[in-house]
C-alpha cells in the first residue's frame, strides 16, 4: 500500500514536471489558430488584428515569441490571394495601418508565397517591456 502510494506520487510529480516543461516551450512555438477557436482568438489577438480588412475570404492568425530578445509579434495571414490583386491589396492594407488611430501600435506588410501559395501578412510586433 505505502510502495502504490510513493509510485502514484511520484507518476503525478513526473507528470506536472512534463506539463511546464511542455507549457513553457510551447510559448517560442508559433501559434497557429482560426477566428473561430474562439478561446485564442479572444486571449491571443490583438484588437488591431481583430479589426483588419479582410481582404481574402481564407485567413488565419499566428503568434509567436523571441525567446532570446523578448519580441512578440502576431499576424494575421490572407491565403489564396491572387498575384495580379496582390499590390493592390498590400496598399490597401498600409493606408489601414497608416490611418489606424493607435499610432503606438508598429505595424507591417507583407506579400510572401508559400508552397506557390501567395500570402499578405499584417504584422504587429510589440517588445516584452521586462527585456
Amino acid at each position: 500500500m505505502k510502495n502504490t502510494k510513493i509510485i502514484i506520487f511520484t507518476i503525478f510529480i513526473i507528470a506536472i514536471g512534463v506539463g511546464y516543461i511542455y507549457m513553457a516551450a510551447r510559448v517560442f512555438k508559433p501559434e497557429r489558430y482560426t477566428q473561430d477557436d474562439f478561446f485564442s482568438y479572444q486571449l491571443m489577438t490583438p484588437e488591431v488584428l481583430k479589426r483588419t480588412p479582410r481582404v481574402s475570404n481564407q485567413w488565419h492568425f499566428l503568434s509567436r515569441t523571441d525567446e532570446g530578445s523578448g519580441l512578440r509579434w502576431n499576424e494575421i495571414v490572407f491565403t489564396n490571394i491572387n498575384k495580379n490583386d496582390a499590390t493592390a491589396l498590400a496598399e490597401q492594407l498600409d493606408t489601414w495601418i497608416n490611418n489606424y488611430p493607435q499610432r503606438r501600435d508598429i505595424m507591417s506588410v507583407s506579400i510572401e508565397e508559400s508552397n506557390g501559395v501567395l500570402e499578405l501578412r499584417v504584422i504587429r510586433y510589440e517588445m516584452d517591456k521586462n527585456k
